[in-house]
């Protein structure tokens, strides 16, 4: 009994040692900055949801002017995007999609993995312009239809 008493004494005794001492405490290492999550460029909206814009890329033929703006940055497969033409001569004009022809004065396209709004179809309203920004490699893009579906779609930017 006198042994387990004396393992007992000494138990507590370190124990009681123990307490007094704080283990020091883990530093993390210093913090570098962390890579910001990149703002999207600009926005658009389908069926009243917002999606960021993060790659855009554009084309003129000399006949036509076409904008390509997907949430999806490159070199990612871009299996959600959005193609708004114009016929180069309507340049800066206001087109009202229900009084222009489809595949000659615009066209627009819509692609999701699981839907597809083809240039073939004609939108039931709206209004889309392309504009050059003066003196840049840069357009001024604005539309705001309604889908063949009936669903809406918005964008607006003015530099891209």
């Amino acid at each position: 009994m006198k042994k387990f008493s004396n393992v007992l004494m000494a138990v507590a005794i370190a124990m009681a040692a123990l307490s007094g001492c704080e283990k020091p405490q883990d530093q993390d290492p210093p913090q570098q900055d962390e890579p910001q999550a990149e703002a999207p460029i600009c926005t658009y909206i389908y069926d009243d949801e917002e999606y960021p814009v993060y790659s855009v890329s554009s084309a003129d033929s000399g006949s036509q002017i076409a904008v390509k703006i997907s949430p999806i940055k490159e070199p990612y497969d871009q299996t959600t995007y959005a193609v708004i033409g114009i016929n180069s001569s309507l340049e800066g004009e206001y087109i009202d999609v229900e009084r222009a022809w489809s595949n000659d004065d615009y066209y627009f396209i819509y692609e999701t993995p699981t839907m597809y709004y083809s240039q073939y179809r004609s939108l039931q309203s709206g209004t889309i312009m392309i504009r050059r920004v003066p003196g840049e490699d840069q357009y001024e893009v604005f539309a705001d239809v309604v889908l063949p579906d009936g669903k809406n779609f918005k964008f607006e930017c003015d530099k891209l």
